[in-house]
């Protein structure tokens, strides 16, 4: 199913005809929101030619807007050296092991203050 049925299923749109019409609006919105991710979304409704509420609507997905975030991250980071990965990867180890445990770690400081 794309893009197009999507709207249509939802009836709000006014149908096929009505979301084919807006599709290449939608593609352009999506583009410089994920392309440009300094750009507000004024700045793309006024460059797309469409209104700011617009942009909203087709960039809330937390999809769309995690592939914005990742674009900027790597704009303003760069590549990551294999060492930056592991330690990425150590610490991600240590958080999950952590967390597996937290249980027990609440277990133990409320069994100790019930003692008290």
């Amino acid at each position: 199913m794309d893009y197009s049925e999507i709207m249509a299923e939802n009836g709000r749109k006014g149908g096929f005809a009505k979301a084919e019409k807006y599709k290449p609006l939608i593609r352009e919105v999506v583009r410089l929101f994920v392309t440009r991710p300094k750009m507000t979304q004024q700045e793309i409704a006024l460059k797309v030619g469409v209104s700011q509420g617009f942009v909203c609507e087709h960039t809330k997905s937390p999809f769309t807007k995690l592939q914005r975030y990742e674009r900027l991250i790597k704009n303003i980071v760069g590549e990551l050296t294999d060492d930056e990965v592991d330690k990425i990867l150590f610490k991600a180890k240590l958080e999950e092991k952590l967390l597996a445990h937290q249980d027990d770690i609440n277990t133990i400081k409320n069994h100790k203050r019930s003692k008290i």
